[in-house]
């Protein structure tokens, strides 16, 4: 969106305060937040230093280890706080003065008078001239392509989750799916986490389809290996000696009313994670979606909650220490966390190799560099 004209600090605190005390925000604190944020740090003029990283930290309290890269958190809360400030302009907000928007490929929000004055001043001839030009991108949070909520809750963990160091938008579905028929041959002993998504028997609406979203973003993270749902029986299979093999099921709560989301280690029966997620929050396909991705990346990823247990128990493989270490030396950058990750990329075999994010060699190196 091409700005014109720039609103004084004060009529920009009373946008912000409409959008804040509106219905349609009340019950989400944490994008009343991200909004709050982002907006202050643009009127502080510090917008350009606005990075998933800082407000991963500031907004939503991750550690300084957080990695933004690999975490799709705060790209993900900014695609709901988009779609929610759209929402609010159409409804509520339609008669603001001023609207704040946050354009795609960026977290500085900009601003865009809305009404044009009867009685134009010396000014105004920009104003009218802002509100009468035709937004420059698409407003919607689903873009024209992915119209249909099915559509995008088949394609966007292929956009969130894709492996870093890939310069095209694509993904080796074969090598997946020879990777999923691996795990499934072995018995004991596997060298990635092994997944099982369920839905709670009798699998039924909210949490069926939850649990299908949460297991399609599950087979496009390279630090796990997911059971496809053509292999899973409807009822769950019995005990596994595997001390790697997981199983997130997804289930129906009355008192409150939602979904209860439990991840437990199959060999040991031990809670490794347990959430809940309000109906409130999980009103179409769009929100069912939001919540299965910020889940898949707080438990799938190299910090998240199944490598953390892992590491605890002393049963996670090489393979799975080489991604932490890889992973810290990709935020890191510096000497000590580049030698423990090139000491253990040197000890694994080509195939494991293969299954990094990012490979440590002279040809790639000179990338690592480039802050």
């Amino acid at each position: 969106m091409k700005q014109t004209i720039r609103p004084d600090d004060e009529t920009i605190l009373k946008a912000l305060e409409a959008v804040l005390s509106s219905a349609l925000f009340a019950r989400s604190e944490r994008l009343r937040a991200f909004l709050k944020y982002v907006v202050e740090k643009e009127m502080e003029g510090t917008g350009h230093q606005l990075k998933g990283y800082t407000i991963g930290i500031d907004v939503f309290d991750r550690p300084q280890a957080f990695n933004a890269d690999s975490d799709p958190l705060v790209r993900v809360h900014a695609g709901k706080l988009r779609k929610l400030l759209t929402a609010y302009y159409a409804g509520e907000g339609a008669a603001d003065p001023w609207r704040i928007d946050i354009p795609k490929g960026t977290y500085v929000p900009e601003y865009r008078c809305q009404q044009i004055s009867a009685t134009p001043s010396a000014a105004s001839p920009a104003a009218a001239h802002s509100a009468r030009k035709p937004a420059g991108r698409r407003l919607s949070w689903l873009p024209a392509p992915l119209s249909s909520p099915l559509s995008v809750l088949s394609a966007l963990p292929l956009l969130v989750f894709l492996p870093l160091s890939s310069p095209a938008l694509s993904i080796n579905i074969p090598a997946q799916s020879r990777l999923h028929d691996i795990v499934l041959e072995r018995k004991f002993g596997g060298d990635l986490p092994r997944i099982t998504v369920r839905a709670g028997w009798p699998r039924t609406g909210t949490a069926g389809r939850f649990a299908d979203a949460l297991r399609n973003a599950a087979s496009h993270y390279r630090t796990v290996a997911t059971v496809p749902a053509t292999v899973l029986s409807q009822k769950p299979s019995v005990k596994s000696a595997d001390p790697l093999a997981f199983t997130i099921e997804v289930s129906r709560k009355k008192s409150p009313q939602g979904l209860r989301v439990l991840v437990t280690n199959d060999a040991s029966s031990d809670v490794v994670h347990e959430t809940f997620i309000d109906d409130g929050v999980l009103t179409d396909e769009a929100d069912i979606l939001y919540e299965s991705l910020a889940i898949a990346s707080q438990t799938l990823s190299s910090q998240g909650h199944i490598f953390t247990y892992a590491s605890a128990a002393a049963i996670d493989s090489p393979l799975m220490q080489c991604m932490v270490l890889t992973d810290s030396y990709r935020h890191l950058q510096t000497r000590e966390s580049f030698q423990e990750a090139k000491d253990c990329q040197e000890k694994l075999s080509g195939d494991h190799r293969q299954k990094l994010k990012f490979v440590i060699s002279a040809g790639a190196l000179p990338l690592t560099l480039i802050r």
